[in-house]
């Protein structure tokens, strides 16, 4: 035997040893209790110090190891109507620095609508808009004077498949903070997104942290109005259609009104209130409790002609926390807020929980930390407003309404959550808002399209049946080889027992995940594997029959065989790397197996049966081999 020989060998007995070497953490893994397996830090504790880091295992697929299934829609529309609404901030902020005090500045729906007192400041803007804003074009203004703009159509299709980009990259940057092992999170049409969470069983709070949208603003409330109380007091004299005006007797027998309407409480309040230069304020707000009370609000706002909510204030509303139900309001508390947001989460730089100094009532909290830009912009917000309430708004909801008692340098500030709620409810509730706000806010608000849960139960029966699948494909093909082709069939026979091993050291070193279709795969590539060996035995008995040697048999066998075998080979690859490129979920994890067990195959059948041929032909000298 020459010295090639034996490094062949050599090679073959590293690749073998290094392939149980790196089964080593998932043969611990499947040793684990179900509820332990998703927890690094308890499958690192288990394995031995030689043995490779915990992530390097199989992992199971939804649907073997249970989990929950979503398809997320994204509305595009929303993201699109924020951006009109900055750009029109955008025209207002140039028409003030151009003086240009008789132009008005309107965003409804899609298009910016611009009018003006004298026609010189409207052809002004105009043309300004036309030099600066070269992403909008001029459009009809629907009969309203002035003139109106809209984003060019490019622009738009460009900010929808941008809007998808950015909300997948947001859902994936929380998927992964969480700790999920091997999630799938895809495209699936042009505004959906799948996302499929193995062996995560809780949807609620799956649905909580993927569909927040987190998106945070920072607002000045108006606390010198009194368009609420005025609100009540109209609707006192014209009720909506089955509103009924209530009285009772309420904490130091003062008499309360409320207002009884489909189904639900709306009660007017006051608040004290320190205001700029110390003058005490009694700002009043509006109190509805009721299942539909977000509803309720909006709609009486909106259907009371007199006295209207001005074009740049808008209505805050604060959750009042239900005492029964977990995560739920019991109704809501009412803000007038300015328009103009003054910060928003792209400010963020850093949230975590932190938890305030006090003792056993202390309660936890969610710390800011701000990007440069947005330190600075802070510090100035609020020197412009001390003594003003900062409205915290998460997702159109007011989180908390501190009074700005000094201006902030530092480039930090904090949500206190609100609510008589039990200590782990807020904890729990901190930690998802924390995660949210670290992880980013999404382009747009997403919709939960389809919900399914694999149960548990549902992974250990199909993995049963999938190792049944593959235990009766292997010992079909063993017998097969070793009956027809005897002695080279079994020389087949461990090739084939050394690729299934190679097969799932290479997903583990890769940490793939290995799905029910995967599995499907596998067995494909183990009677893939034997036939490059029938291919080849069937070309030695070739060579026999022409009288040929038992050594120029293998070496004519082999070397006719390859090219052969090398372009079948290819040609399946092409395939899984087509299917590897634009399948998701199930048809990936069947490419992904295939493409591997094409590689592993050329190796055993040409290499490996290769060098035990040579080994019994050249090196145990035999001249007859049954084929």
């Amino acid at each position: 035997m020459d010295r090639a020989f034996y490094w062949r060998v050599g090679f073959i007995v590293a690749i073998a040893l290094f392939a149980v070497w790196l089964l080593v953490p998932s043969f611990y893994y499947f040793r684990l209790p179900q509820e332990d397996r998703n927890n690094p830090e308890k499958l690192q504790a288990v394995l031995p110090s030689w043995a490779p880091g915990s992530k390097t295992k199989l992992n199971l697929g939804l649907d073997l190891q249970g989990g929950i299934h979503l398809v997320l829609g994204v509305d595009t529309d929303t993201a699109l109507r924020q951006k009109v609404t900055h750009r029109g901030d955008q025209f207002i902020a140039w028409a003030k620095e151009k003086n240009l005090t008789g132009v008005n500045v309107v965003a409804e729906g899609m298009k910016v609508k611009v009018s003006a007192e004298n026609k010189a400041d409207l052809e002004r803007f105009e043309k300004a808009a036309k030099e600066y804003w070269g992403d909008m074009h001029e459009v009809p203004a629907d009969g309203a004077p002035g003139i109106a703009f809209a984003f060019q159509e490019q622009q738009v299709k460009y900010d929808r498949e941008n809007a998808i980009d950015q909300a997948l990259k947001v859902i994936s940057n929380r998927v992964n903070a969480w700790g999920v092992t091997e999630p799938v999170i895809a495209k699936r049409g042009d505004n959906s997104i799948l996302v499929q969470l193995p062996g995560f069983n809780d949807p609620v709070k799956a649905k909580e942290l993927l569909g927040k949208t987190a998106q945070l603003e920072f607002k000045i409330a108006d606390d010198e109005t009194t368009y609420f109380n005025d609100l009540f007091e109209a609707v006192k004299k014209a009720p909506p259609e089955g509103a009924q005006l209530e009285t009772e007797t309420a904490e130091g027998g003062r008499t309360e009104e409320y207002l009884a309407w489909r189904g639900n409480r709306i009660t007017r309040d006051f608040e004290r209130v320190e205001g700029p230069g110390g003058v005490t304020l009694n700002p009043p707000y509006l109190k509805v409790m009721g299942e539909s009370a977000r509803k309720v609000l909006e709609e009486l706002v909106e259907k009371t002609a007199e006295p209207k909510m001005p074009a740049d204030r808008e209505m805050g509303m604060e959750c009042i926390a239900s005492k029964i139900k977990k995560n739920a309001c019991d109704g809501y508390r009412t803000y007038l807020l300015k328009s103009k947001t003054e910060l928003t989460g792209e400010a963020v730089s850093e949230a975590h929980v932190a938890q305030e100094q006090g003792g056993p009532t202390s309660k936890p909290y969610v710390s800011l930390g701000f990007n440069p830009t947005g330190a600075s912009e802070f510090e100035r917000v609020t020197g412009d407003n001390v003594h003003r309430r900062m409205a915290i708004v998460l997702d159109k909801t007011v989180e908390s309404a501190p009074v700005i008692q000094t201006k902030i340098a530092g480039g930090s500030a904090q949500i206190t959550l609100g609510g008589l709620r039990p200590y782990q409810e807020l904890m729990d509730e901190a930690s998802v808002l924390a995660l949210v706000l670290k992880a980013g806010a999404l382009p747009a608000p997403v919709t939960i399209g389809e919900e399914r849960t694999v149960g548990a139960s549902l992974g250990p029966e199909l993995i049963r049946k999938g190792e049944l699948a593959v235990a009766v494909g292997m010992v079909l093909v063993v017998l097969f080889m070793a009956f027809y082709y005897r002695t080279t069939g079994m020389v087949a026979n461990v090739a084939l027992i050394l690729n299934a091993i190679l097969n799932l050291a290479a997903m583990a070193a890769f940490n793939a995940t290995l799905t029910l279709p995967g599995i499907a795969g596998f067995v494909l590539t183990l009677g893939m594997a034997v036939d490059a060996n029938v291919l080849i035995n069937e070309r030695i008995r070739e060579e026999l029959r022409h009288g040929k040697t038992m050594r120029a048999a293998l070496e004519a066998g082999y070397g006719r065989a390859f090219w052969t075998i090398f372009d079948a080979n290819v040609t399946t690859l092409a395939a899984g790397l087509v299917l590897l490129n634009y399948g998701t979920g199930p048809v990936r994890g069947f490419a992904v197996m295939l493409i591997i067990g094409i590689c592993v195959s050329m190796f055993t059948a040409i290499v490996v049966t290769r060098a035990i041929m040579d080994w019994l032909i050249i090196g145990k000298g035999w001249n007859k081999i049954s084929v």
